[in-house]
């Protein structure tokens, strides 16, 4: 599979009732099918939307985890030094 974290997969245009569909190409290289649950957040200071896979909430909130930490190291390494 490729990396697809950074990648431009398409756009979309919101409908009258606000309706949007997902382009083919970010459907395919996100295993998006008939019928899978998708959850929505908000990003940073309602910046945009964030769209997951109901079924990769975990491994999204433990990557998310594992960025922080590592931030978070980077920061007290630069405040000892």
């Amino acid at each position: 599979m490729h990396d697809h974290e950074h990648s431009f997969l398409g756009t979309a245009t919101v409908g009258e009732r606000g309706q949007v569909a997902i382009p083919a190409e970010a459907r395919r290289a996100m295993g998006i099918e008939p019928g899978s649950k998708l959850l929505f957040f908000a990003g940073p200071n309602q910046s945009g939307l964030f769209m997951v896979k109901a079924e990769e909430l975990g491994r999204l909130v433990k990557h998310l985890t594992n960025k922080a930490q590592s931030i978070e190291q980077l920061i007290n390494r630069a405040e000892n030094d």
